[in-house]
């Protein structure tokens, strides 16, 4: 028998490498005293505005939208076009939230 290895014996392994850790998804920047950054307030200052741009708009929208149901749709009619017009609007509401609520939980 001999000292020296042989073809089949493998038991030789790959020199193990150091595992960098992957940053979680939620991860923010965080400066070095502990707080957020500023990139990070900007965001958020940012997102603030153009939800309220986006309010305003909608708002405009709606009030437009009624004003076109008085000005085509025949009094008679209007009640039931409103109501119609309003239940779409609740809906695509209570799907918004509803897909917001599934994301934040």
């Amino acid at each position: 028998m001999t000292d020296t290895p042989s073809d089949t014996d493998d038991t030789t392994e790959p020199p193990a490498s150091p595992e960098i850790p992957e940053p979680s998804p939620d991860h923010t920047p965080e400066t070095d005293d502990g707080g957020r950054s500023i990139a990070v307030y900007a965001q958020w200052a940012a997102f603030g505005i153009l939800v309220l741009i986006a309010l305003v708009a909608s708002l405009q929208f709606y009030f437009a939208a009624s004003a076109a149901v008085n000005e085509f749709v025949t009094r008679r009619y209007r009640p039931l076009f409103r109501a119609g017009f309003n239940l779409v609007v609740v809906l695509v509401a209570a799907t918004g939230i509803s897909l917001l609520v599934r994301r934040l939980a």
